[in-house]
């Protein structure tokens, strides 16, 4: 027994596969073209990252941005969610679209002065404190977590609660900036079933491969042009191994940052 108690104790792995039941709330239903960039210019200064870029999103897709990085995909994710204006051309929402931005750096929406129970109840139309707390669980918030003000939270805890915000009360245009930064593997999963019930539009970047083989539809590569001519993208109406198979990647993570062939 002394040997025994001498071994060291190691964590059972945590099973993926135990999704949240839990009926998320859905969105208004959008018109059919719920997104559309026109002959849009962009630039930091001297360096151009689109010129007369053209692009749209449709009602239901689930599209990931993948290429090269400081090619430009955080930049369009945020000119698709308003948060950076449009330099030049035309940035139109569809009939009854309301967009959602999430990202790590969005966490000053949130009220510092509310519980995290609070801050998950404060909607149009609140879930009850079971359900708050049920799906509060799931992103790592457990027992008296709930009742931690929003001040003491850590970064990353804050990121957990926008994110739960955002499925409580989802607008039908939801844009995510790497969502799974800081969840565990039954949280990722957790929000893998939110999002298969979402019935809105997602368009997402992610370097989560299990993350993003369960939840996109379609993928967006965007090309790093040279100076002057801006990036360039390139639409594939498949999944992501129908992306792999078309840009013949020769592994499912270096596509994620590949130049296009």
């Amino acid at each position: 027994l002394k040997q025994i108690d001498r071994m060291k104790k190691i964590a059972a792995p945590v099973a993926r596969g135990k999704t949240i039941k839990f009926h998320f709330p859905q969105p208004v239903r959008s018109g059919q073209r719920v997104i559309t960039l026109k002959d849009v210019d962009h630039a930091y200064g001297d360096v151009v990252v689109y010129r007369g870029m053209q692009y749209q999103a449709e009602r239901g897709q689930r599209t990931v941005l993948v290429g090269p990085n400081g090619a430009g995909k955080s930049t369009l994710l945020k000119l698709l969610a308003g948060v950076l204006p449009v330099q030049h051309g035309v940035r139109e929402l569809g009939h009854n679209v309301r967009t959602g931005y999430f990202s790590q750096n969005r966490i000053d929406v949130l009220d510092a002065s509310h519980t995290v129970l609070e801050s998950a109840r404060d909607m149009p139309n609140p879930v009850s404190e079971q359900t708050a707390r049920t799906v509060l669980g799931s992103f790592l918030f457990r027992g008296d977590d709930v009742f931690k003000t929003v001040s003491v939270l850590s970064g990353g805890e804050k990121s957990r609660l926008a994110l739960v915000r955002l499925l409580l009360d989802p607008p039908n245009l939801l844009l995510m900036d790497e969502p799974t930064t800081h969840l565990d593997v039954g949280s990722i999963d957790a929000l893998i079933g939110a999002l298969k019930q979402y019935h809105g539009t997602l368009i997402f970047i992610s370097h989560d491969v299990h993350f993003i083989r369960a939840i996109a539809t379609s993928v967006l590569h965007v090309t790093a042009g040279a100076n002057r001519t801006g990036s360039k993208l390139t639409f594939y109406p498949g999944d992501y191994d129908y992306y792999l198979d078309k840009s013949k990647a020769t592994s499912a993570r270096t596509a994620l940052t590949a130049s296009r062939n």
